[in-house]
């Protein structure tokens, strides 16, 4: 019964596209909200391709043993959240320099905060393990 859900609802959904932007409607704002709206879509699927990876499991757990202070009392799903937005957000919007400068604040735990030689190492680990993992 729930198999015709899926097809029922990408009907609908082109039904009231095809309304709001279809004929006699000038197409011009629709076509400037949909680009952002499927570069975000693109950037949500290449994360959850990149945190549900093997590579980011490796980071959580290699995390884990090179950096105890810092994942203390995290979840793997914290710890691939945090490898996979320096792989997915922060390295392809300003590379290496971004990243080093957003890894302290968000890697911080229990008042401890990476330093910069910490940062550095952390952003190696992650280009080692989780920024390998296929984006589709």
């Amino acid at each position: 019964m729930t198999k015709w859900r899926a097809p029922a609802v990408a009907v609908m959904l082109a039904a009231v596209l095809t309304a709001c932007g279809g004929s006699g409607g000038s197409a011009g704002p629709a076509s400037t909200s949909a680009a952002p709206a499927a570069a975000a879509a693109t950037r949500t699927g290449a994360f959850d391709l990149v945190h549900d990876s093997e590579a980011a499991g490796a980071f959580a757990t290699t995390f884990r043993t090179r950096f105890p202070a810092l994942a203390g009392g995290q979840t793997d799903t914290v710890l691939r959240d945090d490898g996979a937005h320096i792989c997915v957000d922060d390295l392809p919007a300003g590379g290496d320099q971004l990243a080093l400068t957003r890894i302290p604040g968000r890697f911080a735990r229990h008042g401890v905060t990476p330093d910069p030689a910490t940062a550095a190492a952390i952003l190696a680990l992650a280009r080692s393990t989780v920024c390998a993992a296929p984006t589709g």
